[in-house]
């Protein structure tokens, strides 16, 4: 390290909870956090400290010239408080405004210098518009903040819940979603609606935006997968792509309940890998393990900060085993209650929390029931929960066996017997 000669600099940025601001997840999904608590000392906002940076260099650059200054010094500005910008000025910005007048009568679009854009169709080539991201172009409309709503309405049963929050691009929350339509453009499945056909206006309408030209008759045939010309799906896999051949095929976990109902004489991946030690050992349904059980985080942990966070620990102080309210009245346990969680590797012991969130599912004719366990606590942690948590981690349960293309482990679903204490 020593004969590398660059110098380092740590500044003290604001962690998450500090600051406002927005999160974007795997869905696609824009959502608004407030500020939870102000940042401790001298730390300060990264928006703060990237600003601060700028001003100076554009300083340098306005009394010392340089080859090229003007993306410097003609870069826009024009925050309200230049050195610390709001992160809802720099959203409003990232969607994009109009710089001139526009209108288009063939899309009925008429804005104003300074108006938000409706959404990234009305971007323009010539200077008039201006967005910082095109997939974020919607987000933050003449409506308001579009990425602040929280509407809990979901009339697709299906998780699209429309209106909260918004989901680049154009809020569209299932892309390629004319696939949930037969070719006459009726839904597969009419209890649970993503778009469909409408006859009497003829264009596409339902509880997402269709992600596809809204007025394509289903008899001009335009596919679902619009990004290929022949707007149909593709399954390519480069030669030694994948370690267990070409296609892709579904196989049961190594721990399942039941056979694989596509091809039972072959349930599980045949070049998983797996470990030999004493602990790696599998269960059968018949053996008495019928439960499946599942890992996961918490929303008030911060991937694995728990056993170090004095705040976590209050918010969550202790493990539990999540339990269906149906299985929990079949084995007549009530929340709070103490219950062993046992695989044929180890058990775990923790308190029941009956929900009823988790749903018993019928699959292949059988009705199953899952349990659901933080993954958050084991071995020791801070001062703050000092014998109030369980010393043995949940992962002492699962199995170690690997995929064998993305190496990750069968840690979301295996097999379990349930006891109450």
């Amino acid at each position: 390290m020593k004969q590398i000669n660059t110098t380092v600099y740590r500044l003290p940025g604001a962690g998450f909870a500090e600051k406002d601001g927005t999160m974007v997840n795997s869905a696609r999904w824009l959502q608004w956090k407030s500020t939870a608590l102000p940042p401790p000392g001298d730390c300060k906002l990264d928006q703060d400290i990237l600003a601060q940076i700028y001003l100076k260099i554009r300083e340098l650059y306005k009394k010392e010239g340089g080859k090229f200054p003007d993306p410097i010094l003609n870069a826009t500005w024009s925050y309200t408080i230049p050195t610390s910008p709001s992160l809802s000025e720099i959203a409003k910005e990232i969607n994009g405004k109009a710089l001139a007048d526009i209108s288009d009568e063939k899309t009925n679009l008429s804005l104003k210098t300074g108006q938000q854009l409706p959404g990234f169709a009305a971007l323009r080539d010539d200077g008039t518009t201006s967005s910082g991201n095109w997939l974020y172009c919607g987000s933050w409309t003449e409506a308001g903040p579009l990425m602040q709503r929280r509407g809990t309405d979901d009339p697709s049963g299906l998780g699209i819940y429309q209106n909260w929050g918004w989901s680049w691009p154009a809020n569209r929350r299932v892309l390629y979603n004319r696939a949930s339509c037969d070719l006459a453009g009726k839904p597969w499945d009419p209890t649970r609606k993503q778009v469909w056909w409408n006859e009497t206006a003829q264009k596409w309408v339902g509880n997402d935006v269709p992600d596809f030209k809204p007025d394509s008759k289903p008899e001009e045939h335009m596919g679902p997968f619009i990004m290929n010309p022949e707007g149909i799906g593709r399954i390519f896999v480069p030669l030694g792509a994948l370690a267990d051949g070409p296609f892709p095929e579904h196989y049961e976990p190594v721990e399942s309940p039941i056979e694989n109902p596509l091809h039972p004489n072959q349930s599980n991946n045949p070049v998983v890998k797996r470990f030999k030690t004493p602990m790696d050992k599998y269960a059968k349904p018949n053996e008495g393990y019928n439960i499946v059980c599942t890992t996961y985080r918490l929303t008030e942990h911060y991937h694995y900060w728990t056993k170090n966070n004095p705040m976590n620990v209050q918010l969550v102080p202790e493990p539990f085993v999540e339990v269906p309210a149906e299985l929990a009245d079949q084995m007549g346990i009530r929340g709070g209650e103490k219950v062993k969680v046992s695989s044929i590797r180890s058990d775990y012991i923790a308190k029941a929390m009956v929900t009823k969130r988790i749903k018993p599912m019928m699959v292949d004719g059988k009705k199953l029931y899952q349990i659901g366990i933080p993954i958050h606590w084991g071995y020791r942690g801070i001062s703050e929960d000092e014998g109030r948590t369980s010393k043995m981690p949940a992962n002492r349960l699962t199995p170690t066996v690997i995929d064998p293309n993305a190496y990750t482990p069968e840690f979301k679903g295996f097999l379990v017997k349930l006891e109450k204490i």
